[in-house]
């Protein structure tokens, strides 16, 4: 007699599965740098300094000039970086477009990130539950972040703004602390205070579930990376002791005099960020200056 055949699994448990699994797999980066590149060099330079991960962005953006375009590195450059290094790597796709993140995922990306320095596609962000890879969102303010994850985003990155070549750490910093300014008054009202303002607002019981939970962790229950043309050690760190999880490191950091010491001095910075002394021999030896930049504080 045949064998008969299993139950189909519940598809609200099997979307948990996949959630529960983009969950483990973001939670690999907390603590650790990702660094951005743009060709095998790049990321075969950044697995063996120790990053914990890369971000695949486009090393023609700058080029690109078709109705003021901007998209995503092509399938090439990603298998080729894929194929060059072990290390987790997330492709960098323009904010809403099908097309760019199931190519992502096809080529064998870990994950997804949607960057508004991107030419956007419309107005509503990829539909990220039913991916069976973790996707990023940038934000800079807690209601973005809420909606993020709501949406289904398995981690949350501070914004850049429109140019991520431009640093900007003064909105960096800011963005972390108006995302714990946020969540820490929600922490000190009582509770009717709390559901009166749940109810005032129309949230959903997903979403009240959600700040609920945040309240509970006192702070977001994916995890918050810095980001925003992180390219000096200090600046690392300062993100580190503001709350951020982790940080992403521009691209630009490859411009560096050295750029093999400047990566090493940003990881070791975000590793010893609570070490003042420690912290002033990685900042001695960052790697030079390199080229000129408009560098915000």
């Amino acid at each position: 007699m045949p064998e008969p055949k299993p139950a189909p699994e519940d598809p609200k448990v099997a979307l948990q599965k996949i959630v529960n699994t983009k969950a483990y797999m973001t939670s690999l980066f907390k603590g650790g740098v990702i660094v951005v590149v743009h060709d095998s060099d790049h990321a075969k330079l950044a697995e063996r300094l120790g990053a914990r991960g890369l971000i695949v962005g486009n090393a023609m953006r700058k080029g690109i000039d078709y109705e003021h375009v901007v998209s995503a590195a092509g399938p090439a450059v990603v298998r080729d970086i894929l194929s060059s290094v072990l290390l987790p790597t997330i492709g960098r796709v323009r904010v809403g477009h099908i097309a760019e993140a199931q190519m992502m995922e096809a080529c064998g990306c870990d994950g997804v990130d949607e960057h508004e320095g991107m030419a956007a596609t419309g107005a509503k962000t990829y539909k990220k539950f039913n991916t069976k890879i973790p996707f990023i969102a940038g934000v800079s303010t807690l209601d973005a972040a809420l909606k993020a994850i709501f949406e289904g985003a398995s981690m949350i990155r501070t914004s850049c703004g429109a140019d991520e070549d431009k640093p900007d750490i003064k909105l960096t910093a800011n963005t972390i602390k108006t995302i714990y300014a946020g969540i820490n008054r929600y922490v000190k009202m009582t509770k009717p205070e709390l559901d009166a303002e749940m109810v005032a607002k129309g949230h959903s019981q997903t979403m009240i579930a959600l700040i609920k939970q945040c309240v509970t962790l006192k702070k977001l229950p994916v995890p918050l990376f810095a980001d925003g043309g992180i390219m000096l050690p200090m600046d690392a760190a300062m993100m580190m002791s503001l709350g951020a999880d982790g940080v992403i490191a521009s691209v630009q950091v490859f411009q560096a005099a050295d750029p093999a010491r400047r990566i090493r001095s940003i990881i070791m910075a975000v590793a010893h960020h609570d070490n003042a002394g420690k912290l002033a021999g990685i900042c001695e030896d960052n790697g030079g200056l390199g080229v000129a930049i408009n560098y915000k504080v």
